[in-house]
């Protein structure tokens, strides 16, 4: 969310990439800023590793980010949407 701070939600991020096995050191991950949402601050990351590891490596980092930001208080957004009915 923009309540976020954003390095230290690139540091989490980066923490989950670096720690996971099959993740390479080169090149390295990266995380960035990829655009500013309407409620929220959307990052993309660059983990690279071997062709045959794409999808357990997709997978893994997926659910550890999400458990790691989630430790951290960082919050994930989500719509809202408010419904006004009229009487009558």
């Amino acid at each position: 969310s923009y309540d976020s701070d954003i390095k230290q939600t690139k540091n989490v991020i980066m923490d989950v990439l670096t720690s996971h096995p099959k993740v390479l050191k080169d090149p390295a991950p990266a995380v960035t800023v990829l655009e500013l949402a309407d409620s929220s601050v959307n990052f993309a990351t660059r983990p690279w590793c071997k062709t045959e590891d794409y999808w357990t490596v997709y997978f893994d980092v997926t659910e550890q980010v999400k458990e790691a930001l989630d430790s951290a208080g960082i919050e994930i957004p989500y719509p809202h949407q408010v419904e006004i009915q009229k009487k009558g």
